[in-house]
């Protein structure tokens, strides 16, 4: 598997670059998503438990808020998989490049 030495220069280099850092940021995404997620099912579990074994309803306020916020770090992320965030970056991209001079 050996390449010739790699330039900063080649564009293929550049994009497979960028490609693998949009990637690992991704699934990074996805990651931290599946965490919450895991966290906010592991934690209310055991509030609830705690709770309903003293007859008492009290774990409802912290399993609404934080699933406010699950909510939105879901929507977030699913906001970004989609074409509202590629899209703004391409329009800056565009722009930017247009104010470089660039094509």
């Amino acid at each position: 598997m050996s390449a010739g030495p790699c330039t900063q220069t080649s564009p293929s280099v550049e994009s497979d670059t960028a490609l693998l850092r949009r990637a690992r940021h991704r699934a990074g995404a996805r990651l931290g998503f599946r965490i919450h997620l895991l966290s906010f099912l592991a934690v209310n579990a055991g509030l609830a438990a705690i709770a309903l074994s003293r007859g008492q309803f009290w774990f409802v306020w912290p399993l609404l808020g934080w699933g406010v916020g699950l909510a939105a770090h879901g929507l977030s992320l699913a906001w970004s998989r989609g074409n509202g965030y590629q899209r703004m970056v391409d329009h800056e991209l565009a722009r930017l490049r247009e104010q470089a001079g660039r094509p």
